[in-house]
């Protein structure tokens, strides 16, 4: 039910004299976004920080010089991963033209300065896609800087694909430049070991307490899990208990993992996809409740938001490197086998089985909902005087104030930082909008649905990785949903089933549920920007 106290604590301002809308793409394909694209490049066990790099005329011309390549960006962002203390991997995002369009794609790097692998983000062009296939990208494995990197001579070309060939050549080329010139020599193998990746972000300094607690800072660390970037944000006295607590919360986040990875074939629902048809499958007690409150959501929105909907994500190849069209039959076909009813429980053996072979459970956001929910009150019973869990900017839980926190008499408008956390909600165009910005109070998740992460073309329309269960057919257009809830299985529910809300029902959609505060954000056929909140929040003008 609502609580109109705790509405209050969804505040939210918008620049909105600055909403305009922007044309999308319409043949862009993305194949990975760049979570997806670090956790293939730098691994789904290494710590991985960003680092802004500057290039200056004088470095521009001596690259210039050097390459006969063009460096028009002052700007570039690095990502490094390390692990067990030491550098493992470097990777860069780069755009290059093809015939007309920009490709997207990520280049790693090794502390020897070899490429380890180059990876495909978003392809824009008719024709030139051949370039995403491994056969063709595996060619450029353990080149270095002294390589020449030349189509038709160091590296095999694709029929058809020769402009996109060596634009994806100029950008390997140009990411060991860059490598080289930024981390020259033995500065790659000398980089600050794995405890200053948790270092005070420069944006919150140190503040100073009153009372015997001392001084208390914000600490920050970023890994990649569950598909995506997991982010955890802590307020605490030292280095030294950011990384006890960092390790506390990351160790859960891995056992969840372990759980309910769609993408691991050792995970535990990889077991009972594959065994929960043959025969009743002994769970985890985690396992257990997700299923079980998932179904009872999935009855409750009417199907709208379904765990069993895996053989139409199968059908769409959703989570696969290439999307496709599907037929009436095969969507059909798929749509018998999804549906809350098709799951028996067995709570006192705890166990869990299909009806029909085929089958397939995927939790998708609440995973993340109950993994961010479980780490932020893992991380509270740890000691951290305030903690926000970020997976994957999508899902997000705020920890409870710790008790140890009413012993601190901050100064000034401290406790209220500690108290709120800010985030920035990005419009779905994702481009020219500003972004929108809240406080998540203590105890409070937030999840954010939406259609721009994964989108591709099918049957010469534009979809998005999101299935609706009642039609089998991916959502069309640019929308996305943000909801605050107290609980973080609840946000995710809810902001999908929001997504799919019909318009004219969105007004006294969270009459009867447990909802803080919810925005639905779209960009109409014809371009025109549509802002639809709850009553409780606030848009203004900044």
């Amino acid at each position: 039910m609502n609580n109109p106290t705790r509405k209050k604590a969804f505040w939210l301002t918008a620049a909105t004299a600055a909403m305009t809308a922007a044309a999308i793409p319409a043949t862009a394909e993305v194949y990975l976004n760049e979570s997806q694209a670090l956790g293939a490049i730098l691994g789904d066990k290494a710590i991985v920080r960003r680092e802004q790099k500057t290039l200056d005329p004088v470095l521009r011309k001596k690259l210039e010089q050097a390459s006969n390549l063009q460096f028009s960006q002052s700007g570039y962002t690095f990502f490094i991963a390390t692990q067990d203390g030491k550098p493992a991997k470097y990777a860069i995002v780069l755009n290059e033209i093809g015939k007309s369009e920009p490709i997207t794609f990520m280049v790693g790097m090794t502390p020897e300065g070899k490429v380890s692998e180059v990876v495909i983000m978003e392809f824009r062009e008719n024709r030139g896609w051949e370039v995403k296939e491994k056969r063709f990208l595996n060619q450029f494995r353990g080149k270095t800087v002294r390589n020449a990197i030349r189509v038709d001579e160091d590296i095999i070309n694709y029929t058809g694909a020769t402009l996109s060939s060596k634009a994806i050549a100029r950008g390997v080329k140009r990411a060991l430049l860059l490598l080289d010139i930024f981390y020259p020599g033995d500065a790659r193998y000398k980089l600050s070991t794995a405890q200053d990746f948790a270092r005070p972000m420069v944006l919150a300094p140190i503040v100073t307490t009153q009372s015997s607690q001392g001084s208390v800072g914000l600490y920050r660390q970023v890994r990649y899990a569950m598909g995506t970037q997991c982010e955890i944000r802590v307020w605490c006295g030292s280095a030294e208990e950011a990384r006890r607590l960092f390790s506390h919360g990351f160790a859960e986040l891995e056992r969840l993992e372990q759980i309910f990875s769609a993408y691991r074939e050792d995970s535990e629902l990889s077991y009972v996809n594959r065994s929960a048809a043959i025969s009743s499958v002994k769970v985890s007690k985690d396992f257990f409740d997700v299923t079980k409150e998932s179904l009872s959501y999935s009855r409750e929105t009417k199907g709208a938001v379904d765990i069993t909907i895996g053989p139409l994500l199968e059908v769409w190849r959703i989570g696969q490197d290439k999307k496709r069209s599907s037929t009436p039959a095969e969507i059909a076909e798929a749509q018998n086998l999804v549906g809350a009813e098709n799951v028996i429980l067995d709570e006192s053996a705890r166990t869990v089985r299909f009806r029909h072979q085929g089958m397939k459970l995927d939790f998708g956001g609440i995973a993340k909902g109950y993994a961010a929910d479980r780490i932020a009150r893992r991380l509270e019973e740890s000691g951290a005087l305030s903690a926000l869990v970020n997976l994957g900017r999508s899902s997000l839980s705020a920890s409870g104030m710790n008790g140890a926190i009413s012993a601190c008499n901050f100064a000034g408008d401290v406790r209220s930082r500690v108290a709120q956390w800010p985030i920035g909600i990005a419009h779905p165009d994702g481009k020219t909008l500003p972004p929108l910005f809240l406080f998540l109070n203590a105890g409070m998740s937030l999840s954010t649905s939406g259609t721009s992460e994964q989108e591709f073309l099918a049957n010469g329309k534009q979809f998005s990785h999101i299935i609706h269960p009642k039609t089998g057919m991916p959502l069309e257009g640019t929308s996305s949903a943000t909801v605050i809830t107290g609980n973080g299985i609840q946000s995710e529910v809810a902001s999908k089933e929001l997504l799919l809300t019909n318009p004219c029902d969105r007004t006294d959609w969270d009459k009867n549920r447990p909802v803080t505060g919810w925005i639905h954000f779209e960009i109409s056929p014809e371009g025109k920007f549509i802002e639809s909140t709850s009553c409780e929040v606030q848009s203004k003008s900044q």
